[in-house]
Formats: structure tokens, C-alpha cells, sequence
């Protein structure tokens, strides 16, 4: 980045409009690709930007530049996008004092070369080999770093960085029983060095679900892996978005302090969980990151916010906002934790007479997702039957409202695991429909 571009941005957009704010970003990545037993490609990506956010007239005005060659143009655009903005009810935040700054940062991961992540693809490919040569093997491997930099004319000033690596691996397989693929992947804020475990995991699902067995439309009980857990959590997450609770499409809207899940759901958005994929020392908008309850044994505690969004609520700033320098803040999570139970997932699938664990989905989003709707189809689901998985059911379908599904639980793991963001444990809940499809 240029040397005192975010000075100059800020002081040329303050002395025009009073009121400014400057996000500066960089980040650099390299990635590997293998699809079809096979490396595809390695790409390296270097960003640079700033985004200055400013308030005219009592507006908020935004733009964003790659190119900083012409400084007093990017300050043009802000001040001319405050003329079609909202209202700002919010105010820059000062500088805060004593910024607790959470681990981000492992000096190992920049020195990661491609021939590295290539050499780990590669491992992994051969693993799926060996395994059998009719698998289609796939991975992705990926390092980066970046940081960033906020400033506004309240004088606040405060920076931060970060290391992260992640994994994927993918396999297909196509033969008479049909097409399937089962995937996992990690991510980290240091560095990963294998993908022998992930394609393990892999090659072993692949051999659960070599049987395929039928399925018939009933209610059975159904355990939801952290993989697929998504499909329950992102519901929540759109409710408890404070811009959706203001506009009024948000079923949790007035509802604080009420009972709305089973006792045993916790849900925390943790930004201090050291090297996590949302780890940070402060939100987008510069508030010190802190710890908070979404739900607290079942019950509601508070929403996600922004300063803007929580100047319209007439509520305290959450510190959830999140950007990037090219977008305005909004409200977001940062890391997102579901507290573990105490019934290990061997212990739910041996009390199983007759049920399903759902492990990958496609499909999600669907649905009304405002009221908490899903509907998804069965990408990889394993049939239980009197404790003991006995294949692969497919072409199926699973739908249901998350505030019921999660209002009748039935278990709640004590293996919680950590995929991107969230680290969560399997879920067991009960009377879900299957249906068959065909």
C-alpha cells in the first residue's frame, strides 16, 4: 500500500465533510487446485484497497479504489453517494483503550511455498489411489495473510493481521449405484501441513456408503453433523442480524429473554478463540471484540449489530460488524461456537433403532429462510438401524423449521469440531421427515 494514503485519504475527506473513515486492506494468497487425479492449477492473489466511508450532511456516503493514484477521486465518489445514502444515527467511535489482541498471527504460514502445498496434494492423491484407481480425487489447499487498518477523523487508529491456511479434499465416484462425493475440509490461523487426515476421513465415508439402501417417507430421529449443521444455524443467524430485527422480518424480533430453544443450545460468537477463521482484536468499525451469548441455554439474550444498526434498535453496539474494503460494515458473526453436550455420536447412533445422520446436504437456502424454513436434499446421509449404520440412503429429501427441530432435541454432542468459523458438536433430534424422491 501506498505510504500515508490512508492519512491523506482521511484528511482530504474529513476537511470536506467533517466526518470520515478510511479501511485499509492487503492481502496476499497462494492456492493449488487438483481436480480429476490431477493438479489443476496454482494461483497467487494479491489484494490492496481502502474504502473510505464518510457522513455528509447527514448522510453516509461510501466508495471504494484499487487504484490510488488519484486520492481526491475516491473522496469525490464518497461524498457523492452520501446524496442517495441513509441517514447516519451513529457517530465515529474514538479510539479504544486497551485493545486485547487474540492470537492471529503464526510467523510459519508465510513461509508455506506452492511446491509445499502442491507436494500435500499430492500425498493426498495418492492415498486416494491406492484406495482405488476408479476414485476422482479433488483438493484444494490455500495459504494467506492479510491486514488491515482503520482510521477515522474521531481519532481512531487501529491495525491488525492475520495468517490462515485451509484444506479441502473431495472424492467422486461414479458406477452403477449412481453418482457420489463426500468432502471435508479445515481451516486454521496456522499452519496445516497434511491432508493425509481430511482424505482418511474421506476414503472411510467413501466406504460406508459403497451400500446403498432404500428409504421410505417416514419421521425418524436424525443426527446432524457439524458438516451439515449449517443448515440449522443459518437460519438463526439471518434472525439474529440486527438489520433484519429493525426492518421487521426477523421472527425473533421483541423477543429478548425469551425461552426459544431447547435448554441445552448455547450460542456464542467468540472473537478470541486464538488462530479461528473470525479471530480479531476489534470488529470492522474498530470496537474491541468481545465475547457474547446469542443464546444462553435456549434463551435469547441479544442480536447482532453494527454502529448503524444499533443506533436504530437504541441498543449498545455488539461489535459485530464486518467488511471488506470494497463494502460497507454490516452486522456479522465472527466465530461461532455451540457448547458440546455430553452423548458422544457412537453412543447417539448405538441408541438409534431406526434414523439417519445427515453428513453433507445441497440445496440450502431455499426455503424461507426468514422464518426459519429449510429444505435440502440428502447429499450424504448414512441409515441407522438398530444401532448400527447399514448404508447410504439417496435421493432424499429433509425439510423442517429450525425453531421446532431445535425446540425437540434429542442429544447434544460432546464432540464439538471446528469447520470454518463454527465449532460445533452433532446434534440429535427427533420426529424429522424423509422423504424419498422417485
Amino acid at each position: 500500500m501506498t505510504d500515508g494514503a490512508a492519512e491523506a485519504i482521511l484528511e482530504a475527506a474529513a476537511k470536506r465533510f467533517g466526518h470520515a473513515e478510511v479501511f485499509e486492506e492487503t492481502s496476499e494468497a497462494i492456492e493449488v487446485s487438483f481436480e480429476d487425479n490431477r493438479l489443476k492449477e496454482i494461483t497467487t492473489v494479491q489484494v490492496r484497497g481502502i474504502g473510505l466511508r464518510v457522513i455528509r450532511d447527514g448522510r453516509i456516503g461510501f466508495a471504494s479504489t484499487t487504484d490510488l493514484r488519484d486520492p481526491a477521486r475516491l473522496v469525490d465518489m464518497a461524498g457523492a453517494s452520501a446524496e442517495f445514502g441513509d441517514e447516519a444515527r451513529f457517530a465515529f467511535p474514538t479510539q479504544p483503550a486497551g485493545i486485547e489482541a487474540p492470537a492471529t498471527w503464526d510467523d510459519d504460514v508465510p513461509a508455506v511455498q506452492a511446491a509445499r502445498l502442491v507436494e500435500m496434494g499430492r500425498e493426498g492423491l495418492e492415498m486416494s489411489l491406492r484406495a482405488s484407481p476408479e476414485y476422482l480425487y479433488g483438493c484444494g489447499v490455500s495459504r494467506a495473510t492479510g491486514s488491515q487498518r482503520i482510521l477515522n477523523s474521531a481519532g481512531l487508529d487501529v491495525r491488525q493481521r492475520a495468517t490462515s491456511m485451509s484444506a479441502s479434499v473431495g472424492i467422486q465416484e461414479i458406477s452403477e449405484a449412481g453418482f457420489l462425493q463426500v468432502y471435508e475440509y479445515t481451516t486454521s490461523g496456522r499452519v496445516i501441513d497434511s491432508v493425509a487426515d481430511l482424505t482418511r476421513e474421506t476414503l472411510q465415508k467413501m466406504r460406508d456408503a459403497s451400500v446403498v439402501v432404500p428409504a421410505r417417507l417416514e419421521a425418524m430421529p436424525m443426527i446432524f453433523t457439524p458438516k451439515a449443521l449449517g443448515n440449522l444455524l443459518a437460519p438463526l443467524s439471518v434472525a439474529l442480524n440486527g438489520k433484519h430485527v429493525h426492518k421487521g422480518s426477523s421472527v425473533l424480533r421483541g423477543r429478548l429473554g425469551e425461552q426459544i430453544l431447547d435448554a441445552r443450545i448455547t450460542l456464542t460468537d467468540d472473537p478470541t478463540v486464538p488462530f479461528a477463521a473470525g479471530t480479531r482484536a476489534t470488529d470492522d468499525e474498530g470496537l474491541p471484540a468481545r465475547r457474547t451469548h446469542l443464546f444462553d441455554r435456549g434463551v435469547l439474550k441479544t442480536f447482532r449489530t453494527d454502529l448503524q444498526t444499533a443506533a436504530l434498535l437504541g441498543v449498545e453496539p455488539g461489535a459485530n460488524a464486518a467488511r471488506g474494503y470494497s463494502s460497507r460494515p454490516v452486522p456479522s458473526s465472527s466465530n461461532v461456537i455451540v457448547a458440546p453436550g455430553d452423548t458422544s455420536l457412537d453412543d447417539m447412533i448405538a441408541g438409534m433403532k431406526r434414523g439417519v445422520v445427515v453428513d453433507q446436504t445441497l440445496g440450502s437456502g431455499q426455503s424461507n429462510v426468514l422464518a426459519g424454513e429449510f429444505s435440502v436434499n440428502l447429499d450424504l446421509g448414512f441409515l441407522v438401524e438398530n444401532g448400527r449404520v447399514v448404508g447410504r440412503v439417496k435421493d432424499c429429501m429433509v425439510a423442517g423449521n429450525v425453531y421446532e427441530i431445535l425446540r425437540q432435541l434429542e442429544a447434544v454432542g460432546s464432540e464439538a469440531r471446528w469447520l470454518g468459523g463454527t465449532c460445533a458438536p452433532p446434534l440429535m433430534v427427533g420426529g424429522l421427515k424423509l422423504a424419498a424422491q422417485g
